[in-house]
């Protein structure tokens, strides 16, 4: 079906003076047809009536005569039509002049409509203009004040940094300090294993009584607050799941269930105590998207890229704190890990991934090293 058309009244006018248009031109060809009957009758009247005269046959006269007469009558007859035709004409003319009355005045009438709706939309648009001009003032000045907010956390965050840098550069004779947490509720993770072998491969490590792991098996958000302030790791190690925006704990029931805790809610964790970590590492699928907000809270942070198999991430750990615990650099100790990875035919030696605060080379920064009044 169709959409209809919404005519103006001018137009509605116009489309009415258009049919009368036409109306006229038929009634103008009527009356033209009509003229000449009556015009070709009258001839003939005047043709039969000089043959009458002129004939000497009464009985041929008596026939004029009457062939005169019928065509007489036929052209009264067209006389007539002219006249009813010549009255609808009148008629039409009546009607035309009042549409074109009409038209004119709903012409007047849509220019005045037509004006006052350019006036207010003049006035709508200066409306919208005002308004949007204080939108943008206002947004101006929140923009100010956020970029206030952000400037001031940020000059509380980089005097927190450095502290923990200056932690890095000048660290304290005692032992490295590991809080290996670990949470799988659904028994999905090897985790046990993963922390047996670290273990092991720490206890043969050439400093390996410069090497303190505490584990935390099932670890949960309140866990790791005490933990954060009772051992005060220097090293915070988390295997579990995770996603880019949030890392999986248990949630500490009898059932055994998942607690999630937003990575903005574990970097404050860490920056709350007096002493925050200097390394976090996070041994979790796609946790390498949470990295680089937690520079604001600790110097150095490694995850993984992507989705990473059990295999990959145990022999990933092990590694990388058996080379720590040998003296390795951060980033020393992160490329052993993945060579280990690929030496052992794992598909997912490329996932590991670290980053730094800028005034921190993770290949300068030694955690353990052979004389234990300075930590590189």
């Amino acid at each position: 079906m169709g959409m209809r058309t919404h005519l103006s009244k001018s137009d509605e006018v116009r489309r009415k003076l258009a049919e009368l248009a036409k109306k006229r031109a038929a009634l103008e060809t009527e009356i033209g047809k009509a003229e000449k009957r009556k015009s070709d009758k009258e001839a003939e009247v005047a043709s039969r009536s000089a043959r009458a005269s002129s004939t000497k046959s009464d009985s041929s006269r008596r026939t004029y005569l009457r062939q005169a007469e019928t065509a007489r009558n036929a052209a009264l007859g067209e006389q007539k039509k002219l006249a009813s035709l010549a009255s609808k004409r009148a008629d039409l003319s009546k009607q035309e002049a009042a549409g074109n009355r009409d038209l004119n005045s709903a012409i007047q009438r849509e220019n005045t409509l037509a004006a006052r709706q350019v006036d207010k939309d003049r006035r709508d648009a200066e409306t919208a203009r005002r308004a949007d001009e204080r939108q943008r003032q206002q947004d101006r000045l929140e923009q100010q004040r956020h970029r206030a907010a952000v400037a001031n956390q940020i000059t509380q965050s980089e005097g927190r940094l450095g502290a923990q840098i200056a932690a890095i550069r000048e660290p304290k004779a005692e032992p490295l300090r590991i809080l290996y947490g670990t949470a799988t509720p659904d028994g999905e993770l090897r985790v046990s294993q993963e922390i047996r072998r670290v273990e092991a491969a720490v206890r043969a490590a050439v400093h390996r009584d410069q090497v303190s792991i505490r584990h935390a098996p099932d670890i949960t958000s309140g866990d790791l607050l005490d933990y954060v302030t009772s051992f005060q790791p220097h090293v915070v190690h988390f295997s579990g799941h995770a996603n880019a925006e949030e890392l999986f704990f248990d949630d500490g029931s009898m059932e055994g269930g998942y607690q999630s805790v937003p990575i903005q809610y574990f970097m404050d964790a860490l920056s709350a105590a007096d002493e925050p970590p200097q390394l976090v590492v996070l041994n979790a699928c796609k946790s390498a998207e949470n990295l680089q907000p937690l520079l604001a809270r600790v110097p150095m942070a490694v995850g993984m890229s992507a989705s990473v198999g059990d295999p990959d991430a145990i022999t990933f750990a092990t590694r990388f704190y058996r080379a720590l615990a040998d003296g390795q650099s951060v980033q020393g100790a992160l490329s052993l890990a993945s060579a280990d990875m690929k030496m052992n035919g794992l598909d997912d030696y490329d996932l590991p991934t670290i980053v730094a605060a800028d005034d921190i080379d993770p290949a300068t920064v030694r955690l353990v090293v052979n004389d234990r009044s300075e930590r590189e």
